[in-house]
Order: structure tokens, then sequence, then C-alpha cells
């Protein structure tokens, strides 16, 4: 038996500061995972499943809501900016924590930009200036309406903006550097 190979290509546009982004729609929904989800399986039918209820409500994505507190988004991890201090929940058995998260934690600390890793409560994340997603495939991504209610001030905050300027700097290093070691 011969084997077949399925190759699909889509293409990508990343946010940028000196691009036309304008945010994106979140919404909220209870999680409804298993309890293991830090361990990366491809058992990813629950995430597939909250993450296209979100897109059918106009959303670019569903921040996953656990016992009152904000955990990740179904296929990102979440920050939130408050007063500006930059908040990300802590790794846990609930999320699955990505490459992109820590660069940016990287970045904030690097560059002195106050950043701390502690739940967010619901109210927290409605409350919040800023509330961004990160992921490969977004790498940061700027929320500007959660649940149809505007975010801050309905655009992308001051330190989305000086995050993307880091880690667009950052990635050029990455891909000038040999190895792609930085």
């Amino acid at each position: 038996m011969q084997a077949n190979v399925l190759v699909t290509c889509t293409e990508q546009s990343y946010a940028t500061q000196d691009s036309t982004t304008a945010g994106e729609k979140a919404i909220t929904l209870e999680d409804s995972r298993w309890n293991k989800c830090h361990i990366k399986t491809i058992n990813l039918l629950p995430n597939a499943l909250l993450h296209q209820e979100a897109r059918g409500q106009g959303a670019i994505e569903a921040i996953l809501i656990r016992n009152g507190f904000a955990i990740e988004g179904s296929q990102s991890n979440l920050f939130i900016v408050k007063q500006d201090i930059v908040t990300t929940p802590p790794k846990s058995q609930n999320m699955l924590g990505g490459i992109t998260r820590d660069i940016i934690l990287e970045l904030c600390k690097q560059n002195k930009i106050i950043v701390r890793e502690k739940n967010i409560s619901e109210d927290d994340l409605h409350q919040a200036d800023e509330i961004w997603l990160s992921s490969s495939t977004h790498e940061i991504l700027p929320i500007v309406v959660l649940n149809r209610h505007s975010v801050g001030k309905g655009r992308p905050g001051v330190l989305w903006q000086q995050l993307i300027q880091l880690y667009q700097a950052y990635k050029l290093k990455v891909m000038q550097a040999p190895n792609g070691q930085v």
C-alpha cells in the first residue's frame, strides 16, 4: 500500500504596528474541556468546537472561563493589561503554555514592562484596558471587542503597540541569527 500525503496551505497575515490593524472580536465561553489541558494531545475536538462556536458568533476566538477565571483562548494564550501592568494566567493543568506566550513574557522582562502571572477573574477580563491573544499563527492579536463591548478605547492599546514592535524585532533577529540562536 502506498502512503497518501495531503498538504494544505493558507495565506497567513499577522498584526503589525504599522498595519491597519483595527483589532479583533472575541467572546467568552464556559471551558468544557477535560482537566489535563496542559498535555499536548491530538484530542483537540473540544477546542475546535469552542473555536467554531466563536466563529459562528462573528468572533475570531473564544476566551475560556473555568470556575469564574479566564484561562486561555480555544487556540491561544491570554494576556490583559490594566493600569500598565501586563497579566497572564500562570501555567497550570487547565492551560497549554505556548512559545509565543513565553517570548512575550521574556520581552516584557527585558524591556522593564511590568508583567505578572496570576489568575484573571472574569471581572478582571471585562475591566481590562487591553486584551491580547497570542499564538504561533496569530502572534500577538489585540482584542478590541469582547462579548459585544469595547475593550478599553475600542482600539489596539499602547502596550500592544510596544509589544508587537518588540516581537517583530525579535523575529527579525532570530531569522538573521545563525541556526536561529539569539
